[in-house]
């Protein structure tokens, strides 16, 4: 009886010292999207799978999530979907909520099949509120365009903790945003953490949605080295302009935020090394060819070149960028204008 009352004493304690926090997993998928919801009740929702075999559904496995509730497609594309069928076929969640259109890819038809061997119910996002537990999920309606492309047709969903927000908005292109700013601005305010629309494309967030929304962290998810040169040096611009600070999970790996409900949350990154404040500037003459690209119009060419002259004979001013092959009084003017580049005073 003592044995059992002790157990039954530490458990409540356990149970009471337990984190009231809601996780948001931004997993580390390379060139795609991922994103695990876990209420502090237990319940979990996942936004996109990423590729396939890109390491979702391990993912999910190894934090140990034993059941999902929900699971969201933002829109078709591979990076997005194509990790799902296997966590539907792991999990069987009950519900599944995408854009209502249909794509033709073999990758979509897998995921069909598995909602159906998962005898999964499919529900189309049309502005509804779905809650785990204490978290809301307000779900943002893609337009239903189909002569829109897939991306501008990508479900957005509003996340709610009490005071904490965040967005993930899929890859939501400028027409997608001015649509929603339109139609359902009272959606669009601030939030605490955005999931960068479009992996931080320069076709993704607008000027005018990083107003809206304000954030004080930006979680960009992308692929070390990918072909799209994601992020663009204009967005992280954007975000730099916007004073938020920006995770990388091709730099960083995993990002999890874990907010409360007074709105106060931390950001603990997998790989080790904060990130670099976005306020601080690039010092050419020390920075990685990656670094270097987020000077404006400087992409991967013009970082190499800076690399070869600064070792040559390092640069005594932001002025002497025109050394580099390509970039005259124009470019110079704007690179200055972004206020980034720097050297050693």
């Amino acid at each position: 009886m003592k044995t059992r009352f002790l157990t039954a004493l530490l458990l409540g304690l356990w149970l009471a010292l337990a984190s009231v926090a809601l996780e948001i997993h931004f997993i580390d998928v390379g060139q795609g999207d991922a994103v695990l919801l876990r209420a502090p009740t237990g319940q979990a929702a996942l936004y996109d799978g990423g590729e396939a075999d890109s390491g979702a559904l391990a993912y999910l496995e190894r934090v140990g999530v034993e059941q999902l509730s929900l699971v969201i497609a933002s829109h078709h594309h591979a990076d997005h979907i194509g990790g799902l069928p296997d966590v539907i076929a792991a999990y069987e969640p009950s519900y599944f909520l995408d854009n209502g259109l249909p794509h033709t890819t073999r990758t979509y038809e897998r995921l069909l099949d598995s909602l159906d061997a998962a005898d999964t119910a499919v529900l189309e996002a049309d502005g509804q509120r779905i809650t785990l537990g204490e978290v809301v999920l307000q779900i943002l309606p893609a337009p239903g365009r189909p002569g829109w492309g897939h991306n501008d047709n990508s479900v957005g969903v509003i996340v709610e903790y009490g005071d904490f927000r965040a967005s993930l908005m899929g890859d939501a292109e400028p027409r997608q945003w001015t649509w929603w700013l339109s139609e359902h601005s009272g959606y669009i305010e601030p939030a605490h953490v955005h999931k960068a629309s479009h992996h931080g494309s320069r076709n993704g967030d607008t000027a005018e949605a990083i107003e809206a929304l304000s954030p004080e962290v930006v979680v960009i998810s992308c692929g070390a080295g990918n072909r799209y040169g994601h992020p663009h040096a204009e967005t992280l611009a954007l975000y730099r302009q916007a004073g938020a600070t920006v995770y990388r999970t091709d730099h960083q790996g995993t990002i999890v935020v874990y907010a409360e409900e007074d709105g106060s949350y931390r950001v603990e990154p997998a790989r080790e090394g904060p990130p670099r404040e976005t306020n601080d500037r690039v010092n050419i003459n020390t920075a990685s060819v990656e670094e270097l690209q987020e000077i404006v119009h400087v992409g991967p060419a013009y970082a190499e070149q800076i690399v070869e002259l600064r070792e040559q004979q390092p640069f005594r001013s932001v002025d002497e960028l025109t050394r580099v092959r390509g970039i005259g009084d124009e470019r110079l003017r704007e690179i200055k204008a972004q206020g980034l580049a720097g050297v050693d005073d």
